[in-house]
């Protein structure tokens, strides 16, 4: 359960760092507050990756696979994904109240 907490609580980290990234513009007076998706994020930090990535789920699995995915859950801002991630993993690392049957 702690490796959840600790899943949580880093999918947390990335969730606020990619939001203070994308609203820095407004912050500073550059811009309006746009959201980059995954795929831009992912586009940035790693090129090459998110190419061997598509390589390998459309020649393991199928092409429509990947064009599935990246028009679903890759087209979402990273902070939503990791949010909802975050929150996911809380939730299954909670702790839990132990219930006591047999008290009289």
């Amino acid at each position: 359960m702690a490796a959840f907490r600790f899943l949580a609580a880093l999918f947390a980290l990335v969730a606020v760092i990619a939001i203070i990234a994308d609203a820095t513009p407004v912050i500073t007076g550059g811009g309006a507050f746009s959201p980059k998706s995954v795929t831009q994020h992912w586009m940035e930090l790693s090129p090459k990756t998110l190419e061997s990535a598509k390589a390998s789920v459309s020649r393991s699995a199928s092409p429509a696979l990947w064009e599935g995915l990246s028009s679903s859950i890759l087209a979402i801002p990273t902070f939503a994904v990791f949010a909802i991630a975050s929150a996911i993993f809380g939730y299954i690392g909670r702790h839990r109240r132990r219930v006591n049957v047999f008290v009289n």
